[in-house]
């Protein structure tokens, strides 16, 4: 569901105080907000370190038929000449949130959350994959080590599931809030529609920009599922020493820079 529309609410400027004063001026605070709304959609990032863990030994052209192991069950034709063009394994089997480790996977600790931000995580999470297109965190997988510049069909994965899922991505994505925690190559396989709104989180570390920011995209992830941040508060997302330093809106993106001492990470 997307955010909750309140018919007699005047526009109003939002105060950011937690923000330094320079933040103030830039577009996101200038602008009018008319409607609260939270983050509804998570992009989450596929990995190509996996877990060898064979929890489900079923082979997964016996259980990818339902939808309660695979939510996007129409890109089965796709799926599988990618899986016969690698010759990849059909067992064992695992959810998706579970296969993927690596620092994103590994600090976020989904197992370990309180059992209604997992679901929350689990319901509104999307995972570009090389192999399967898209998947939902709990759609079950084997292990699948392919990356999105890997060629199939004289083009890469990715350029191939871009062009296969764009129609997908403007029905799922249109008019939502969505958190967008994807690295360069999985985000080029998105096609974001004009009326959806994107948060993009980048982090400075004592003084100079993250490059590689996985492990904190899984704390924000774990900070804005828990607290369910709308719109007008995302300067209060904080986790270990980093705090919102700066918000900017450049027509349907939203950046929120994030500052530390990285004591932590």
């Amino acid at each position: 569901m997307v955010g909750v529309d309140r018919p007699e609410l005047k526009p109003v400027e939002r105060e950011c105080p937690s923000v330094k004063r320079e933040a103030l001026h830039s577009k996101w605070r200038e602008e009018v907000i008319y409607n609260i709304r939270s983050m509804d959609t998570y992009l989450l990032p596929s990995s190509l370190k996996q877990s060898s863990m064979d929890l489900v030994k079923e082979n997964l052209f016996d259980v990818w038929e339902r939808e309660e192991n695979n939510k996007f069950l129409f890109l089965n034709p796709e799926r599988r000449e990618i899986i016969d063009s690698f010759k990849l394994e059909l067992y064992p089997l695992l959810p998706a949130w579970r296969r993927f480790k690596g620092p994103f996977w590994d600090n976020l600790h989904l197992w370990a959350l309180p059992s209604a931000v997992q679901s929350r995580i689990l319901q509104r999470g999307l995972i570009p994959s090389p192999v399967f297109g898209l998947l939902a965190p709990s759609d079950l997988v084997p292990p699948h080590r392919v990356g999105f510049r890997d060629k199939f069909k004289d083009k890469s994965l990715r350029s191939f599931w871009k062009e296969k899922l764009q129609n997908l991505f403007e029905k799922l994505l249109r008019d939502r809030v969505v958190l967008d925690l994807l690295g360069y190559d999985q985000r080029q396989v998105v096609s974001f529609p004009e009326s959806s709104k994107v948060v993009r989180f980048s982090f400075v570390r004592a003084g100079k920009r993250v490059v590689n920011s996985l492990p904190h995209r899984a704390y924000v992830l774990r900070y804005v599922a828990e607290r369910q941040v709308e719109l007008d508060s995302l300067e209060k997302v904080n986790f270990l020493d980093y705090k919102v330093r700066d918000i900017k809106q450049r027509d349907n993106l939203i950046e929120v820079l994030m500052e530390g001492k990285g004591e932590y990470i």
